[in-house]
């Protein structure tokens, strides 16, 4: 694609008008048509001023700068995962992860495969009967059927819940992301389909999630929060989220304790 094609996507994606992305980006509108036809080539700087305008993730300002023939402006690490980012960074990751065992807790991306564990997660997922590893998706494993949709009790609700976090994500990477081609999967599939139809609640997911795992005949209870970890001028820790889950209840804590021994 052009610049101007993506120019043209991502403002219309952000349901802004030529004028009112001209007035941000503090331009004329004039200029933004011409940009967006291909009359004008934008300087970086100029790039700069409609991205910031735009509100875009860096991975997506890359990809609006090579568009324009321009390299890269900001670092990435996406291809190496976490062994790519910088040692403080990858170490400071790697202290949360394990600072929060024995509970479990999963990093993943903005795409949301999985980039790390900790033994908490990897006990639970063994637990489970689940494959853990770098790359596998955390929402396939939540909404496709599969041990974890089994187990869930309350499948239902923290399958929407998963969903409506993941698609408040999706909105910032576009319709062309990864992401959101999994998601409109989907929202394509029956069931899923009517549990987004029948949702009466707020937009917006809250903060912790409640999620009940069947243990044998036990029923664990577990909340979850969700961590953006991100530095101002890499890709790939802009959209690395880290998800802790923490047992809320003694006979859980218990139960938890024990897994992995």
């Amino acid at each position: 694609m052009e610049f101007g094609d993506h120019l043209k996507q991502w403002r219309s994606h952000r349901h802004m008008s030529q004028m009112n992305l001209a007035l941000e980006a503090g331009i004329s509108s004039r200029h933004l048509s011409f940009l967006e036809t291909g009359r004008a080539r934008p300087s970086q700087g100029m790039i700069i001023r409609i991205c910031e305008a735009l509100e875009l993730p860096f991975k997506i300002q890359n990809e609006l700068f090579g568009a324009a023939g321009f390299a890269p402006r900001y670092l990435s690490a996406e291809r190496e995962g976490v062994a790519g980012l910088p040692v403080l960074i990858r170490d400071t990751l790697n202290m949360i992860l394990e600072r929060h065992a024995p509970w479990p807790a999963v990093a993943f991306n903005a795409d949301h495969d999985i980039l790390a564990a900790n033994v908490g997660f990897m006990a639970l997922a063994e637990t489970l009967g689940i494959p853990v590893a770098p790359g596998v998706n955390i929402l396939a494993l939540v909404l496709d059927p599969g041990p974890v949709r089994r187990a869930v009790a309350n499948w239902p609700e923290v399958a929407l819940l998963f969903l409506k976090r993941a698609r408040n994500e999706a909105r910032l990477y576009g319709p062309k992301s990864q992401l959101a081609k999994r998601i409109a999967d989907y929202e394509s599939n029956a069931e899923i389909s009517a549990l987004l139809r029948n949702d009466e609640s707020e937009r917006n997911p809250p903060p912790i999630i409640t999620v009940e795992l069947h243990f044998g005949d036990a029923v664990t209870n577990w909340i979850t929060t969700l961590t953006a970890f991100g530095t101002a001028q890499e890709v790939l820790t802009e959209g690395i989220f880290i998800e802790q889950y923490f047992p809320a209840d003694d006979a859980t804590r218990v139960i938890a304790g024990s897994m992995g021994r």
